[in-house]
């Protein structure tokens, strides 16, 4: 029970994280230098992702709450997941040929499942990193 806590506050901190980091036009707080958004680009938003994973993840470790057994699963899955949004977006633009308000919403759904694919994605590669036959290869990098 504990674990799956842990995952929802992952998701749900990385959501926080997102939003603050995204801003608009409404937002009343100042855009963070180097984090936040410069425009609306594809590029931009695989930044956006990969800030808000990198900044949950400090905080994570900061707080103690990251096992060290897990980082280079979080490292990698903070590579993974930013380089997959790119395919994400262009399928719902040019395959679902999503636009207005339809693209909106494709969009905002894309803010908690990015987070659950990561938890996905790095417990796989955790998995992979600590059972897998090759344990004694990957043993000098956890």
């Amino acid at each position: 029970m504990r674990g799956l806590l842990a995952k929802i506050g992952y998701v749900l901190a990385n959501m926080l994280v997102m939003v603050i980091l995204h801003g608009n036009r409404k937002q009343f707080w100042p855009k963070i230098p180097l984090l936040s958004l410069r425009d609306e680009s594809i590029g931009e938003h695989v930044r956006l992702l990969f800030n808000t994973l990198s900044v949950t993840s400090l905080f994570q470790v900061a707080l103690g709450q990251l096992p060290r057994k897990r980082w280079l699963a979080r490292l990698l899955t903070i590579g993974v997941i930013p380089a997959a949004l790119p395919a994400m977006i262009l399928f719902g633009q040019r395959v679902l040929r999503l636009q207005g308000q339809s693209a909106e919403v494709y969009n905002l759904a894309l803010v908690p499942l990015l987070p659950v694919a990561a938890i996905l994605v790095e417990d796989a590669i955790a998995t992979q990193l600590t059972t897998g036959s090759d344990h004694a290869d990957y043993a000098h990098l956890i």
